[in-house]
């Protein structure tokens, strides 16, 4: 019953893991899944005899949650065998790990200490494991999405898109509030399910029941004040106080496959179409959006040719045209000699001259950033398995581009009074800053707060996910980008090959976005609001910094009050001996 507890229960929590993210069935994941999801794998733990067994439930949870929801990690070209099958097996070895850290309380709960909480004596122990499962847990997410390996998928919080009144204390406490509350629901509950057999057993049945009681309650004062301030937020009016009007291309090509020239053929047509669209509406455009890697050749010197590419109609010549400015994926030569190159944004001005680049901020490990790849031999080994030869050089500096706005700012009841001294006959002209986080970049809440922090008014993200070929990929991406709105109070466009191209405001909401997989573009009027600094903008990651000191905390003290109670035990012990040596023997006592 044991082995199967060990295997079964972990398994099962990361099917019902697996099957709450959004997935080829539930497209944007069943949140309702997700608050019970851990409760199999929270019942291992309790019954597990050693940190051994811990070790293997951590193992199997997490190996297969991850194996079920980022499958699609297979159609990653020829590094399908790192970007699936080492991160399914790294990811399995880090839940591991951290489960030595879920067990330590349950690794105390022998016998004697079950008899006195039993007895009701110690009214502690039930709701300390379940805060504790909640904290630790907590920290592993973060800690699987941060770093080098960082991999924030497969999480609590991206499970919760659908009920936007929890995601809404992102704004204080990041995604991580969310995991926490769900941790929480599955941790009571799993002790409640563990509480059935033990009343039976129990001296002070009402004493342990009112524990777990109070636990209960606990959980749903927390849930119940998290839906209310998610109401206040959600349905709190935010006015705008200027519009960006910009072009968000979604070409619907993988530009692992197909041409440089049909994805930029497909690109003019749509944004033509999109910045007359604009016209009609009495509009001009002031920014059109190329997702992520639609050209090929690197920049600043891949402008000379894009005057003459493609033939048809060349880019260069194609947007002084059009006279907009055009921001567009694209590699970037950092150094030729070193073999650094940049995956980037490149921003071309009006006449299509190149002004500027910000480079990716957080690259996929073994697949865009390769250890060590400044080494031929490297070099040849990844070009062997992979076809090509060279990884992504990481970008170190916060980059934001100013577009001019043809739309006059708004003028609201809030906005502050200005006063200019320009002269009559000269004009002010109006911009907006943007960040355009690539891809992976808009997953990492010290990418965008890194972002948001140098003054970023909006995130236009530009993403190339066309790759996975499936659906779940793409909105798995959108539900974890999502709470980089909430973070900060601030707008997310995303402009990507095959999806989820949306616009989206500060509360997560969808203003506008296109169907999966299909040619197409948005003619988007992007509100940008006033900037504020949140909680979360101005403490980052606080709750997890608080949870790891709690925890280490209570291992402190729990150590140091064990070896108290050791000492003491020894101490009584050796009283009861020398009592005992004291008294005479019975044949000794004479009548």
């Amino acid at each position: 019953m044991r082995r199967f507890l060990q295997v079964f229960c972990p398994f099962f929590s990361g099917v019902a893991l697996a099957l709450a993210i959004p997935n080829e069935l539930l497209p944007f994941g069943a949140p309702l899944i997700a608050l019970f999801s851990l409760l199999p794998f929270y019942v291992a733990l309790s019954r597990a005899k050693s940190y051994a067994s811990a070790f293997v439930s951590g193992w199997i949870l997490a190996f297969t949650a991850h194996l079920l929801s980022s499958f699609w990690l297979g159609n990653f070209r020829g590094f399908a065998l790192f970007t699936l099958g080492a991160s399914a097996l790294g990811t399995g070895f880090v839940c591991a790990f951290s489960a030595l850290v879920f067990y330590f309380p349950f690794s105390h709960c022998r016998a004697g200490r079950r008899l006195r909480e039993n007895a009701g004596t110690t009214a502690y122990s039930l709701p300390l494991r379940v805060f504790w499962f909640a904290g630790t847990y907590t920290v592993w997410e973060w800690a699987k999405s941060f770093g080098f390996l960082a991999y924030p998928w497969g999480t609590l919080s991206m499970t919760a898109y659908t009920w936007p009144l929890v995601t809404q204390i992102a704004d204080l406490t990041g995604p991580y509030g969310v995991t926490f509350l769900f941790a929480l629901v599955s941790a009571a509950m799993g002790e409640g399910v563990l509480l059935i057999p033990r009343l039976a057993h129990a001296a002070q049945k009402t004493s342990l029941y009112d524990d777990w009681l109070r636990c209960v309650r606990t959980c749903a004062a927390l849930f119940a004040v998290t839906v209310l301030y998610g109401a206040y937020q959600y349905l709190m009016p935010r006015v705008p106080v200027k519009t960006l009007n910009a072009v968000l291309v979604q070409q619907n090509l993988d530009p692992w496959d197909d041409s440089d020239e049909e994805a930029i053929a497909i690109s003019t047509r749509l944004s033509r179409e999109k910045i007359n669209e604009f016209s009609e509406r009495g509009l001009r455009c002031d920014l059109v959006v190329w997702s992520e890697a639609v050209l090929s050749r690197n920049f600043p010197n891949a402008q000379h040719y894009y005057s003459y590419f493609p033939q048809s109609d060349p880019l260069v010549p194609f947007i002084r045209k059009m006279q907009t400015p055009f921001i567009i994926g694209a590699p970037f030569t950092i150094n030729r000699e070193k073999h650094q190159y940049g995956n980037a944004t490149v921003l071309l001005d009006k006449s299509g001259d190149y002004r500027g680049a910000y480079l990716k901020m957080h690259l996929v490990p073994f697949a865009e950033r390769i250890p060590f790849v400044e080494y031929e031999a490297v070099r040849t080994f990844i070009r062997k398995i992979a076809g090509f030869s060279y990884g992504w050089v990481q970008g170190t500096v916060p980059v934001l581009f100013e577009i001019p706005l043809s739309t006059p700012p708004h003028h609201t009841a809030n906005a502050p009074e200005i006063v200019s001294l320009t002269e009559q006959n000269q004009t002010r002209q109006q911009s907006v800053f943007v960040s355009t986080p690539i891809c992976f970049d808009d997953a990492f809440g010290e990418v965008c707060r890194a972002l948001y922090l140098a003054g970023s008014e909006a995130f236009i993200n530009l993403t190339n996910d066309a790759w996975s070929r499936t659906k779940s990929a793409e909105i798995q991406h959108f539900a974890v980008a999502s709470y980089r709105a909430i973070e900060y109070r601030t707008t997310l466009a995303r402009s990507t090959n095959g999806g989820y191209t949306a616009v989206i405001d500060p509360a997560g909401r969808i203003l506008q976005s296109l169907p999966l997989f299909e040619e197409g573009a948005l003619a988007a009027e992007i509100p940008v609001y006033a900037r504020t600094m949140t909680i979360y903008a101005r403490l980052g990651d606080w709750l997890i910094a608080l949870l790891a000191l709690l925890a280490l905390a209570y291992i402190v003290l729990f150590t140091i009050t064990e070896r108290e109670n050791r000492v003491t035990a020894i101490s009584t012990e050796l009283i009861r001996v020398k009592r005992r040596r004291g008294r005479p023997r019975k044949d000794e006592i004479r009548p």
